[in-house]
């Protein structure tokens, strides 16, 4: 779950491979004669990009060192008359997901983690320890705290990130263009 939210900038050569998918489209945009595939963006987003123009694109990009992996999501652009606009239903929309993914992975944690505690506390203190089953819980809790707490953190980063986009770094179009696989261009 590495990704990069950052800025592009120049001139927009052409749109393509235009794929529809729920509430909104997933299009190879090409930027100064670099091509950013797999680009996911919203109705109103896909509505605003317009070919020949100067724009200034907000997205995240995932960084995986598989390049077949990498895909981005247009959080906002500016157009050249200096018009903003932004999929800010994403802001909270993509954390609340990843929370509920929180959720859904520590109980499978604490159920999956408190078995395999089971043995390691039998093995290590003996069968007839009497606190076996409350450590093996206490465990188990920690475990799914470890699980949920790492799901919370990259929710929150995403929503620290989006907060102000205008921050975000500035990034070449060919060097974003260089994280994707040439399959897709």
């Amino acid at each position: 779950m590495k990704f990069d939210c950052v800025k592009v900038t120049g001139k927009v050569d052409y749109v393509r491979s235009v794929n529809p998918m729920n509430g909104g489209y997933k299009a190879n945009v090409s930027i100064n004669g670099s091509v950013i595939p797999k680009l996911q963006m919203t109705n109103k987003l896909y509505e605003e990009l317009e070919v020949g123009e100067n724009v200034t694109l907000y997205g995240i990009f995932k960084n995986e060192k598989d390049k077949e992996k990498n895909t981005g999501v247009l959080y906002g652009l500016a157009n050249q008359g200096g018009n903003k606009f932004f999929a800010t239903s994403m802001r909270f929309s993509v954390p609340l997901v990843i929370l509920i993914t929180a959720a859904i992975a520590a109980a499978i944690m604490f159920v999956v983690g408190w078995c395999a505690s089971l043995f390691v506390v039998a093995w290590l203190f003996g069968k007839e320890f009497d606190g076996l089953y409350t450590l093996t819980t206490n465990l188990a809790i920690a475990e799914a705290a470890l699980v949920g707490g790492f799901f919370i953190w990259r929710a929150w980063l995403m929503v620290k990130s989006t907060a102000n986009p205008e921050a975000w770094p500035h990034m070449d179009a060919t060097t974003l263009s260089s994280r994707f696989s040439k399959f897709h261009k």
